[in-house]
C-alpha cells in the first residue's frame, strides 16, 4: 500500500493537541502543554475544554489570575463544564473573591439538578466537596450556623462521609447543642470505629459536660489507635492536673501519667 505523503504532513486537529495536553499535564511537562494548548485555540478558540486545561496548567505554575481568565472562557462558551466551573470556584475561594466562589458553584450546581437528575456518584462527590469547602470558610470566620448547614449538604450528597460528621458536631458544639454534637460524632464512629479524630472531639464534648470518664475512655482509645497522637496525649495529660471530681470519684483511680 503507497502512503500519500501529505497523510505524513497532516497537521494535528484540535482533539490530537487535546489528547498531547492531557498527556503533558498528567506529567508535569507544563510548558509543552501550554504550547500544544496555545496550538489548539489558535485551529479553534470555541472549545471549552482547550481553555478548561489551559487553566489546569496555569493553575499548576501559579498563574492564577491567568488560570481564572481560562476558567471563566470556559464556561462563557459551555456553562455547564463542571470541571471547569469547581476549579474556578476554588480558585476564587483561594484568592479571597469568596462571593464570586460561591455564587460560581451554586449557579453550576442549580444547572445540574435542572439537566442531569437522578444520582451520579461522581458529581455528588465533587458537589459535596465544595459544600465542605464552604463550610470550612464559614467555620474560620465562626459563623457555626452557616458551616453546618454546608457540612449537612456535604453529609446528604455523601453519607457515607465521617469526615462531614465531625464537622458537624464541632458546629453544633459551639452553637450549645452538645446532645447533637454527640449523636453527631457517634454516627461517624458507626461508619468509622477506628476515627481517631472523631473520638478526640467526642472526648471534648464529654468532658465539657462533665463526663470525665467517658471523655478519658475516648482519648485513651484515639491513643491505643494512634499512639504517637499529640491531641489524644494532651487531654489525657490533662488528669495530672485536673482536681478530683466529687461525683467521679473513680476518676481518683485512673492513671495520671500516660506515655
Amino acid at each position: 500500500m503507497v502512503t500519500n505523503s501529505t497523510d505524513l504532513l497532516k497537521a494535528p486537529s484540535v482533539d490530537d493537541l487535546l489528547r498531547v495536553a492531557k498527556e503533558d499535564l498528567s506529567r508535569s511537562h507544563l510548558n509543552s502543554a501550554e504550547k500544544a494548548l496555545e496550538q489548539a485555540i489558535l485551529l479553534n478558540n470555541q472549545v471549552a475544554e482547550a481553555f478548561h486545561l489551559l487553566g489546569m496548567d496555569y493553575s499548576k505554575k501559579g498563574k492564577f489570575k491567568k488560570a481564572i481568565l481560562a476558567f471563566e472562557k470556559a464556561l462563557s462558551l459551555d456553562p455547564f463544564h463542571t470541571d471547569a466551573a469547581i476549579a474556578l470556584s476554588s480558585l476564587y475561594n483561594d484568592t479571597g473573591r469568596y462571593q464570586d466562589g460561591a455564587d460560581i458553584f451554586l449557579k453550576t450546581k442549580k444547572r445540574l439538578e435542572r439537566t442531569m437528575p437522578g444520582f451520579d456518584p461522581r458529581i455528588n462527590i465533587d458537589l459535596a466537596a465544595k459544600h465542605a469547602e464552604l463550610g470550612a470558610l464559614y467555620l474560620r470566620y465562626e459563623r457555626f450556623t452557616e458551616a453546618y448547614q454546608e457540612f449537612a449538604k456535604a453529609y446528604h450528597l455523601q453519607p457515607e462521609s465521617t469526615e462531614a460528621c465531625i464537622q458537624m458536631a464541632k458546629c453544633l458544639a459551639k452553637t450549645g447543642d452538645k446532645d447533637g454534637a454527640i449523636h453527631s460524632l457517634q454516627k461517624a464512629l458507626l461508619k468509622e470505629p477506628k476515627n481517631v479524630e472523631a473520638r478526640i472531639q467526642l472526648g471534648i464534648v464529654l468532658h465539657s459536660q462533665q463526663k470525665l470518664q467517658e471523655a478519658y475512655k475516648e482519648w485513651q482509645d484515639a491513643l491505643a489507635l494512634d499512639p504517637g497522637n499529640k491531641s489524644a496525649q494532651m487531654y489525657l495529660s490533662m488528669y495530672e492536673y485536673e482536681p478530683p471530681v466529687a461525683t467521679n470519684q473513680s476518676l481518683k483511680e485512673m492513671p495520671r501519667r500516660f506515655s
